[in-house]
């Protein structure tokens, strides 16, 4: 077992306006398992240290996070945007990146499409990591990518589940080859980063599963008015592919907050509706076991009225936390 000795001082962390916004950050230790080796990051005052764990634990139990959905998943806040506010390295926060879990360290870690941009893992993090419980955070993504079978990507073709369609249909079983290849790849992923730190001594706990997604499935009738079907099949196949017995504990976001919605998104107000419905306390049959709907009408949007911005995108992490706390 290693543990990360994070020295930093003064450190610039991004540039708006005319000035720029420094921060200094303490020396801190965290648990690091995943290395075996003396690293440094030059751009860094003090960079890394790495040294091994003085007092290891057997199978020390760790809290997984997982992260999936498309654009607003993906995230387009702006770096550039952030305010001192939000640190360097979030504190107690590890980030997968498809070989080891890194420190999450803002601009550095790729959590969105860009290094420039970030989604809700940002505002996650900073709400629910505590150094009495460290997160591992395990994210996917495919903007404007849908759930429904129906879809092939952003192509509407419908009738039954048929194999090599571009959506996240979990399928009826884990062997099913209607399975759709992006739920595929999300599942590899998520797996990968558990089987991960089991292999370095950790006892892996998905703590919640985070979706944000629904928007390309409001372009279609059948999408839109069976979503939560969908996302009842999706919790479920996930959890068995996990092999989590209990119901995972799942937030996910009610979409398109903005009224009129853009007319590409024809069945808005279905979807929204289905949405709700899965929510726990609905009180209609929908609804899922600790399940909790993230109302984001307050969350700011950029202009495109879509997609959430640098603080829109802050909000609904921050949410996205709350929501699995009042599930514990």
């Amino acid at each position: 077992m290693w543990i990360l000795v994070i020295i930093l001082s003064s450190i610039g962390l991004w540039q708006g306006g005319s000035s720029t916004a420094e921060l200094t950050i303490e020396t801190e230790t965290v648990e690091f398992s995943q290395l075996t080796s003396q690293q440094t990051i030059g751009e860094f005052a003090g960079g890394w240290r790495f040294e091994r764990d003085p007092h290891p634990k057997e199978m020390r139990e760790c809290a997984v996070y997982l992260l999936g959905g498309q654009s607003n998943m993906q995230g387009l806040g702006q770096i550039a945007e952030l305010g001192a506010e939000v640190p360097c390295v979030i504190p107690h926060a590890l980030f997968w990146n498809g070989e080891t879990f890194e420190p999450l360290v803002v601009g550095k870690s790729k959590t969105s499409a860009r290094l420039t941009e970030f989604g809700p893992e940002l505002g996650f993090a900073l709400e629910m990591a505590t150094e009495d419980c460290p997160i591992y955070i395990i994210k996917y993504h495919a903007s404007g990518m849908p759930l429904h079978h129906g879809f092939d990507g952003a192509n509407w073709i419908g009738g039954e589940p048929t194999s090599d369609r571009k959506n996240f249909y979990p399928g009826e079983g884990a062997n099913d080859p209607t399975c759709g290849t992006l739920y595929v790849a999300m599942r590899a992923t998520y797996l990968a980063g558990v089987a991960h730190l089991q292999d370095n001594g950790q006892r892996p706990i998905v703590r919640g599963f985070l979706w944000m997604q629904g928007e390309q499935d409001a372009k279609e009738a059948i999408a839109a008015t069976n979503y939560a079907a969908s996302l009842q099949r999706l919790r479920r196949r996930l959890a068995e592919d996990l092999g989590i017995v209990e119901p995972l504990p799942f937030a996910f976001g009610q979409v398109l907050p903005h009224t009129p919605a853009r007319p590409r998104f024809k069945y808005r107000h279905e979807i929204r509706e289905q949405m709700a419905a899965c929510d726990q306390d609905s009180g209609r049959p929908e609804a899922m076991l600790k399940a909790i709907m993230i109302s984001t009408e307050s969350f700011s949007l950029l202009a495109d009225t879509v997609h959430y911005d640098t603080d829109g995108q802050l909000q609904l992490g921050k949410a996205f936390a709350r929501a699995l706390k009042q599930l514990e």
